[in-house]
């Protein structure tokens, strides 16, 4: 088993009067074996997320579980390993490929507790991310990025995971690169077993790798289902304005005829160290109270999620779904 769940999970920044409370109240399960993907802008809170699950932040209210028992931040047993978005400042350039994971290897086997050869195990995780073991002598300075990302994954499979995340690690790299390291995600799962959650702001990157979805906005999670039906028929606004983003040259996005509409789906996100009351998405939401003044409510009662997927809106059953981002049915091959 390796489930990670988060469970009412907040994490604050700063004082109680000044600082900012960067998530709030995520529920969220990584199931065994699966991969799920986190997605939304960026200041949502995924990262923040992520660095809880390791320890880089500090958890404020909540608890985050493995299996049902803490997650082990200190010793020697880290079952939760982070992949960061820059591989090359996650690497340090002083130091060889061959160093770098090899820093991160155990002493010991840990279900034989046989001595490890470092040298061996090097080469066996250089070859597991399709990389050349010859690399283990070359500095992160003459690697490509793609390259970098592999070892960065490397470095963290060293340590024998249950569960690995990975924070935006494709954001940085060519298109055709970030195919070729998502495949090699699927592989990895297949191979070891093992559980992850996938960071994203990209769309149509999550929904190629993810068997379920979360979508996350000014530090909750409005969203959360199996990834078909998420893309297949949206419940909150939010996640229908993500799927009108992803481009698809053979339907171009129709902008709506409402200029009240239009003025909405324009407006920047809010600012996070002073979230709207009620619903934190009315401010720019195309089916809320600046469109439909009969929806007052948005600003000042929080909505529950006791809605399909968990969807965090009021009227969740009752969006339109073609008022701002045509019918969502059509978004699917959209990637």
């Amino acid at each position: 088993m390796s489930e990670l769940r988060f469970e009412d999970v907040s994490v604050h920044y700063g004082s109680r009067r000044h600082g900012l409370t960067a998530v709030q109240n995520a529920n969220l399960t990584v199931p065994d074996g699966q991969i799920v993907g986190l997605v939304g802008e960026s200041g949502s809170g995924k990262s923040t997320l992520a660095r809880a699950a390791v320890g880089l932040a500090s958890v404020t209210t909540g608890r985050i579980l493995l299996d049902g028992a803490p997650v082990p931040l200190r010793g020697p047993r880290r079952p939760v390993q982070l992949v960061f978005q820059d591989p090359y400042s996650s690497l340090d350039p002083r130091m060889t490929v061959g160093a770098s994971i090899g820093e991160a290897i155990p002493r010991r086997a840990p279900v034989t507790g046989a001595v490890l050869d470092r040298r061996a195990e090097v080469a066996r995780l250089l070859g597991l991310v399709e990389l050349d073991p010859d690399l283990a002598r070359a500095f992160p300075g003459r690697l490509s990025g793609g390259q970098r990302q592999r070892v960065a994954l490397a470095r963290a499979l060293a340590a024998r995971p249950e569960v690995v995340i990975a924070d935006e690690i494709t954001s940085a790299l060519d298109v055709s690169i970030q195919g070729t390291v998502l495949n090699l995600l699927h592989k990895l799962l297949r191979e070891l077993g093992i559980s992850m959650l996938f960071i994203s702001h990209n769309l149509a990157v999550v929904r190629y790798v993810a068997t379920s979805i979360a979508v996350m906005y000014l530090g909750q999670i409005v969203e959360n289902g199996p990834a078909d039906d998420v893309l297949g028929d949206p419940q909150h606004p939010y996640t229908r304005d993500l799927l009108a983003a992803v481009p698809d040259p053979g339907h171009p996005p129709d902008r709506p005829d409402d200029p009240a509409v239009r003025a909405v789906a324009d407006a920047e996100p809010a600012d996070p160290h002073r979230p709207p009351t009620g619903c934190r998405y009315h401010t720019r939401c195309p089916i809320g109270p600046l469109v439909r003044p009969d929806r007052a409510r948005c600003r000042t009662e929080v909505p529950t999620t006791d809605h399909r997927h968990h969807a965090a809106c009021h009227y969740a059953s009752s969006a339109e779904p073609a008022l701002l981002t045509g019918d969502p049915t059509t978004q699917r091959s959209t990637s």
